[in-house]
């Protein structure tokens, strides 16, 4: 197998690019003829660009020290909604009632903001320079540079899912991000940009994802290294997800059919990417991948994961920002009316005293508030779990929805739904059949309440929530302030350019 890991260390220490936000010029920008003419340096600073995504997404290590941050952007997705309860003193608790102060804006909001910026400016000297300078083996740039636009648009997509204002919502002519496509320069006050509309913003990541899909891997994934690349499978489950993120809460049906058609381009071609709903296979590869608590660099992988972070502990100790958190329960922990969603049997969620079974809601730390309940998927203090992007039981429920909102009742959507439902019992429950539900909303409300207990955790349950027109936890916080605010510094700096979203003025 790829040494992932030691390639991608040797990045940080050769390749850090440092664009922040913007007031800050990138430091150490190695955009030269030299880096991108050829195929190896190529591939590294390409690795790099992964590397950078996830420190956006889970807070893992950004620099050459090696130490991660928190995950803010994964819980920004989690904090506020069913799923987790916050301490009175927690770190984050505004991310409840959306009361954001100025330590907010200058901390975690302008870290979710800049970290994003930061991967996407790592993904645009990539697709620039790789084209500007490449001379190696054509077919190898075009594959590295269509991997690179899937990054920008995965992470463009969460910014617009977190900052847009409107964005799931179908305000087309809401405020979206600033669509920065070349390499930053920095920071200069005479050509600062304005933000895109939801619309042109929906539309650049599109654009990326499918100028991208004919020149990504199609090869079978029978290794963990390929999980950890962008491939043409992870490309369909991705515009899936776009198109039923724009298109759900004002049912779009031209969205919606695009929604299930590229979940269809997944699950009708398994590529390497299989679902199971038997025990046994959900016992030996329950999330996170490794029931032993701490990852390491061998084969073992969940075979329905079509995309990964790999976040090792036998590799230059290479941690996740989400370990420290979610296993010491030190700002929040699992909420106890989520737990009883879950049905006794159902290892997601229900813990039976009796049994042995490790479940997907545990204890964690014994010492640090060990009466209240985490997530199994990170169950490592240090954070080497592997972090999920897009796996096949989110383009089951995706394909299960879109069908529901086109045709109504129907019977491919109960399946995906049974599948999911069933998969993590040893002793199956009665299938749903089409007289299980009096109207396509049930069915529509069914599958959701299923994808927030399978999704849980990952990142997810905010954005669907919010798409669906469902309150959040707080049922006082309207919808126009259900995404975050574009950080008040960025806004000042822009003299008046950079508007803030409507809810926050």
């Amino acid at each position: 197998m790829k040494k992932i890991f030691n390639s991608t260390i040797l990045i940080l220490l050769s390749f850090i690019i440092v664009s922040c936000d913007l007031d800050l010029a990138p430091e150490n920008v190695m955009v030269d003829e030299t880096t991108y003419k050829d195929e190896k340096t190529s591939e590294a600073a390409l690795l790099g660009a992964y590397t950078r995504m996830n420190a956006a997404f889970s807070g893992a290590p950004t620099g050459v020290n090696n130490y991660a941050n928190t995950g803010l952007m994964l819980l920004f997705g989690e904090l506020g909604t069913p799923t987790l309860a916050q301490r009175v003193n927690s770190s984050y608790v505004s991310m409840d009632n959306s009361q954001y102060n100025s330590s907010d804006h200058d901390g975690y909001i302008l870290t979710i903001w800049k970290t994003l910026y930061n991967a996407i400016d790592y993904a645009n000297n990539i697709i620039t320079n790789i084209q500007k300078y490449g001379d190696y083996n054509r077919a190898a740039m075009e594959r590295h540079v269509a991997e690179a636009k899937f990054l920008r648009a995965y992470e463009y997509m969460l910014l617009l899912q977190t900052f847009g204002d409107g964005a799931l919502t179908g305000d087309m002519n809401g405020l979206g991000a600033i669509l920065r496509l070349t390499p930053y320069d920095g920071y200069n006050p005479d050509q600062i940009e304005s933000r895109a509309t939801v619309g042109d913003t929906y539309g650049q990541i599109l654009k990326d994802l499918n100028e991208a899909l004919p020149y990504l891997s199609d090869e079978n994934a029978t290794t963990l290294a390929a999980r950890t690349r962008a491939t043409k499978s992870a490309a369909f489950a991705l515009l899936s997800r776009v198109h039923l993120y724009r298109g759900s809460y004002t049912n779009d049906v031209n969205d919606i059919q695009l929604a299930a058609n590229y979940a269809d381009s997944v699950l009708s071609v398994s590529k390497g990417f299989t679902f199971s709903t038997s025990y046994t296979h959900h016992t030996s590869w329950m999330f996170p991948l490794n029931p032993t608590g701490e990852e390491t660099n061998s084969a073992n992988y969940s075979d329905e994961v079509l995309l990964m972070a790999p976040c090792y502990s036998s590799v230059s100790r290479y941690s996740n920002g989400l370990g420290y958190s979610f296993y010491n329960k030190g700002n929040f922990y699992v909420d106890q009316q989520f737990v009883q969603l879950y049905p006794s049997g159902d290892r997601r969620g229900y813990i039976d005293p009796s049994q042995n079974t490790a479940c997907l809601i545990w204890q964690g730390s014994q010492t640090n508030n060990p009466s209240d309940l985490t997530s199994f998927k990170y169950n490592n203090g240090s954070g080497y779990n592997n972090v999920l992007y897009i796996r096949l039981s989110e383009v089951k429920l995706t394909r299960a929805e879109a069908l529901a909102r086109i045709n109504g009742i129907n019977d491919e959507s109960i399946k995906h739904l049974n599948d999911i439902n069933k998969k993590a019992f040893a002793t199956k429950p009665a299938d749903y059949t089409q007289a299980s539900f009096a109207s396509a909303q049930e069915l529509i409300d069914r599958i959701l309440l299923e994808r927030m207990k399978e999704l849980a955790y990952e990142g997810h349950t905010r954005f669907d929530l919010i798409r669906s027109g469902k309150k959040l936890r707080d049922v006082s916080v309207p919808v126009e302030r259900m995404m975050l605010p574009v950080p008040d510094y960025d806004v000042r700096i822009s003299y008046g350019t950079i508007i803030q979203n409507k809810g926050y003025r």
